[in-house]
């Protein structure tokens, strides 16, 4: 009684073709979303560990022997290189003592 006319095959599967690429639009959307809000690393630890490696690179271009950054909120942790005796390994870790850097320089 309700339908007394005939629904050709093509609408109904024009319809769950739609559906399907909906959801499937809507699946992608969600985890784009659950991914960017739970990623492990923060945009202002990315923003500091840019100006970190801008630094960086500065320095060696400067041909400068010593590396004396200070950038607020990083703590620079100096070591000897265990596998050369000619470099150190400066470890650049952030506010939440994540490592956001880690460099070898040379020993002079």
């Amino acid at each position: 009684m309700f339908l007394r006319k005939h629904i050709p095959a093509s609408g109904i599967a024009e319809v769950v073709i739609a559906l399907a690429i909906i959801s499937m639009c809507f699946t992608v959307a969600s985890l784009v979303f659950i991914r960017t809000t739970s990623a492990p690393m923060k945009f202002q630890d990315v923003r500091k560990q840019t100006e970190l490696q801008s630094s960086i690179l500065m320095k060696m271009y400067e041909n400068k022997a010593e590396l004396d950054l200070e950038i607020e909120g990083l703590e620079i942790n100096k070591e000897v290189d265990p596998f050369s005796d000619s470099l150190e390994v400066f470890t650049f870790t952030g506010s939440d003592q994540r490592i956001l850097w880690q460099q070898q320089w040379t020993i002079e």
